[in-house]
């Protein structure tokens, strides 16, 4: 397991609270929004609160675990291709792996998941639908982090770099979905790169010495299942 997925959320703070480009980008916003340095660094750990996870052991392998074998095996037969999956072991230790897949249905978080938990624990980036109690709680235990999508503030964005930076240079492994919303026909949607973006930065680092893994993961299913509702079909 990423042994930094157990790391105190209070540490995980302020290693961000004490990164040099978000404090002078804090004294620019401040500038900037006339705004006291004090207002925006609590701004900034609001930030770090809505978006840095919990990761429980209990949760995600008792919890989870459980429940997505129980669900998966309910409504489908699961196929996992065993042969390509292996080739994961060959994957050299110090290196960051990035699983880069399709997203089809509300499942692929789920399905993803339980597929590679004898191997490994992912983390997701998690988008505003599921910022809702319970699912808060439930996504953040599993490791999951938190999205604005649409949220476009320079000072709010360099939190979000900081943080998938920092994660990625500890080596945690990372789910992503290259479309960033569900495909309304099954076909790959227009790719948005922003977290692929901030994880190859990584490579400017001069303490990385590893080398980024991405991982391509193909999901297909004979029956979706999804919110027709929320795609505008009848």
């Amino acid at each position: 397991l990423d042994k930094y997925k157990f790391m105190h959320k209070l540490v995980v703070k302020q290693e961000l609270l004490n990164d040099r480009e978000i404090h002078q980008m804090i004294i620019e916003h401040a500038r900037e929004k006339g705004m006291k340095i004090r207002d925006v660094q609590d701004q900034v750990e609001e930030y770090i609160e809505e978006i840095v996870p919990f990761f429980n052991l209990l949760s995600y392998y008792k919890i989870g675990y459980w429940n997505a074998n129980f669900l998966l095996n309910l409504i489908y037969e699961v196929v996992i291709d065993r042969e390509n999956a292996a080739r994961l072991k060959k994957i050299p230790p110090d290196s960051v792996v990035i699983f880069v897949m399709n997203h089809r249905s509300n499942i692929d978080y789920i399905l993803v998941a339980y597929m590679l938990a004898q191997q490994i624990s992912l983390s997701y980036a998690v988008g505003e639908w599921a910022r809702v109690w319970p699912l808060e709680y439930i996504f953040k235990s599993f490791g999951a982090y938190f999205i604005r999508r649409k949220y476009r503030e320079k000072l709010y964005h360099l939190v979000l770099e900081k943080y998938v930076q920092l994660i990625s240079l500890q080596g945690v492994t990372q789910g992503i979905f290259l479309e960033g919303g569900l495909s309304r026909d099954g076909d790959l949607r227009k790719a948005k790169i922003g977290i692929l973006d901030y994880i190859v930065k990584i490579k400017k680092n001069p303490e990385f010495k590893g080398e980024i893994v991405f991982v391509p993961a193909a999901i297909n299913y004979d029956w979706v299942l999804r919110h027709i509702d929320a795609l505008g079909y009848d």
